[in-house]
């Protein structure tokens, strides 16, 4: 039974086999192919202390070594320290605006990046040519980066996805070898950290899981892990997960690239909320904004849109409580 309420893009989803009420909403389209400055790459959205978000691939379409502001639409930093630079994930350090790190995966590195003023300089923090990628990264409050890693295979198989620690020092450490991983977040408190799975069988994903770890804080290890939420319960495990956030109330938003929609998970991995976007490939998400509450959106504007192939395309939503990352580079 579908239940329309006010406004108009709310809904109210019954599932009987569930019996739970699943909230559904429509984003806000930002920035639309008409608009973009972002290339069709766009991904890797992080956010600053004031609430910008930045993100991947600004500027050429096929530049993958630059970085943005997604709500001004304006250069961060260009990488030419490195062949072939290829970023694809950033956060802030907390208490630190002019602070961030950056996962370039096709040195298998993260660089740390130090902003003065409009100078932005770049040293290398951690990197080993045993780290698959890395494709996203989840900073922890007591300095220890998490990695995720993927290669995609017609036919899956345990190697083709990683997770991988390097501590506040920039040494590296690998934690555990799985199927093709990409999306990775913590929890408000640091205790638990998600990280996505996928498998693949002739080329097409046949398996969309999340794992949760338990996460030691002192020496970045993690344990007793589980499965979170398993998409084939929704019998959506051939929509790829791809970008995942926390908000402070512990709440998993998760991008399906592909599925043109983000979901939003409690911490007991039940699905509260659907939030369907303007365009087609959703990649990676970040709450910002003045209060931290917006939850900014990014992607591919894809098939569905004129000219959506070769640009970037941003959607928000507005959420009752602020996000993780926001929070605490306010403290």
């Amino acid at each position: 039974m579908l239940v329309l309420q006010l406004p108009s893009i709310s809904l109210l989803l019954i599932i009987p086999q569930a019996r739970a009420i699943i909230t559904q909403y429509t984003a806000s389209s930002l920035i639309d192919s008409n608009n973009s400055k972002f290339g069709p790459f766009i991904e890797g959205t992080g956010v600053d202390r004031d609430g910008i978000i930045y993100a991947v691939n600004y500027g050429n379409a096929q530049s993958l070594a630059t970085l943005g502001q997604v709500t001004s639409q304006k250069l961060f930093y260009v990488d030419k320290t490195a062949n072939g630079t290829a970023f694809n994930a950033l956060r802030f350090l907390k208490g630190d605006k002019g602070m961030a790190y950056a996962a370039d995966y096709i040195n298998h590195r993260i660089v740390k990046l130090i902003a003065d003023g409009q100078t932005v300089t770049a040293t290398n923090h951690c990197s080993s040519s045993g780290i698959l990628q890395p494709n996203d990264l989840a900073l922890s409050m007591s300095g220890y980066i998490f990695l995720s890693g993927m290669k995609w295979q017609a036919n899956g198989e345990v190697g083709d996805g990683d997770l991988w620690v390097c501590s506040p020092k920039g040494i590296p450490r690998r934690l555990d070898l799985l199927g093709r991983t990409n999306g990775i977040e913590l929890s408000p408190d640091d205790k638990y950290l998600y990280l996505s799975e996928a498998n693949n069988r002739d080329g097409t994903p046949v398996s969309n899981k999340i794992w949760k770890y338990q996460v030691d804080p002192n020496t970045g290890d993690v344990s007793n892990k589980t499965i979170f939420f398993d998409f084939s319960n929704l019998q959506t495990q051939s929509i790829d997960i791809d970008g995942m956030r926390t908000d402070i109330s512990g709440n998993l938003f998760v991008t399906r690239n592909g599925g043109q929609q983000v979901v939003k998970l409690s911490s007991n991995g039940q699905l509260l909320t659907i939030i369907k976007t303007s365009f087609t490939a959703p990649a990676n998400l970040e709450f910002g904004g003045a209060e931290g509450k917006t939850l900014y959106i990014v992607g591919r504007c894809g098939i569905n849109t004129p000219g959506g192939q070769g640009a970037g395309c941003v959607d928000t939503w507005e959420n009752d409580v602020p996000g993780r990352a926001w929070s605490i580079l306010q403290k």
